[in-house]
């Protein structure tokens, strides 16, 4: 990974990305936002929506994100 400050500053923002993101962009969000919720931290919502569209992530609806 080989981030610039300002990405990553960016990235650190629970607000939504200004445009979408990519695969590696959503892995990322998912790692730095670990510990927020989806219904909480708008990143991590939209990072967990693209990775499930990609077919990377399958939800547990028995699980809270």
């Amino acid at each position: 990974m080989d981030n610039t400050v300002l990405e990553l500053l960016e990235m650190a923002d629970h607000a939504t990305p200004a445009g979408p993101l990519t695969i590696t962009q959503a892995h990322e969000s998912m790692r730095v936002h670990r510990a927020c919720s989806v219904d909480h931290c708008r990143r991590k919502a939209l990072a967990f929506n693209t990775l499930v569209e990609a077919g990377r992530i399958v939800p547990d609806s028995s699980r809270r994100y």
